[in-house]
């Protein structure tokens, strides 16, 4: 067993309720059925939290069916209360220790600081960012433990999407931008303004041409329009769910 396979054991060993952070715009791809297997090999209580529930539309809203799961923006404040009196509601009263765990990016630690109100655990852009576990005290009845983002995982392009991967450490961004245009389904070429086409290369050279990313010459900068263009979809710029 590696580094974090430990330290997501000893998350869930020693928490009472367990907070599975999942990505509102693509809710199944960021369910990791290897957490869920260590939950159920402890028999821990736990709670799908569907976050970033405001980069999707109302329509998606209405269109999600995951049971035992409340859906929040960890950035509302007023959103992250109604997790705070959920959490109390599983604990029955008592004293608990809540593990928060999750892919990187999905916004665990961003959650933290804000039912704590300052900022306790480390957040960062950069994927993966929290590098060892954290306990930090939310109320008097409640303590949380933060964790290393987990990365058994296998679909790049929905990492991608997620922001489980950072974009400045792709060795070809390229392909990768690529890999978005298609699997998106036009929602890029949309937000660029630009039209769709077979080849989804030609669309990243035109994206790149109207948006004078360009190198010496006029040659479109592909490496650095691929980059912007993944942050967009991590950062919520281009609006998705699958």
């Amino acid at each position: 067993m590696g580094r974090t396979d430990d330290l997501l054991d000893e998350v869930i060993k020693n928490s009472d309720i367990i907070l599975i952070i999942l990505d509102a715009r693509m809710i199944n791809q960021s369910i990791n059925k290897f957490i869920e297997s260590k939950i159920e090999y402890y028999k821990k209580r736990y709670l799908f939290v569907i976050n970033k529930i405001d980069l999707i539309s109302k329509q998606e809203q209405n269109k999600i069916n995951l049971k035992n799961s409340i859906e929040i923006s960890a950035r509302n404040y007023i959103s992250t209360v109604r997790l705070l009196n959920k959490i109390r509601e599983l604990a029955k009263g008592k004293p608990v220790i809540v593990g928060v765990v999750g892919f990187p990016n999905t916004g665990k630690s961003t959650l933290i600081n804000v039912l704590k109100g300052r900022k306790s655990a480390g957040t960062s852009p950069v994927s993966g960012y929290t590098k060892v576990l954290q306990m930090v005290k939310i109320t008097k009845d409640i303590m949380m433990i933060d964790t290393p983002g987990i990365l058994h995982y296998t679909n790049d392009t929905d990492m991608l999407a997620m922001g489980v991967l950072n974009a400045e450490s792709l060795k070809d961004p390229e392909m990768s931008a690529v890999k978005l245009i298609e699997s998106l389904d036009g929602k890029i070429e949309a937000y660029f303004g630009v039209e769709r086409k077979e080849d989804s290369f030609e669309v990243l050279k035109e994206i790149a041409i109207k948006k004078n990313i360009l190198k010496k010459g006029g040659v479109p900068d592909i490496k650095r329009m691929a980059i912007e263009i993944i942050r967009s979809c991590q950062t919520g710029k281009i609006k998705f769910s699958k």
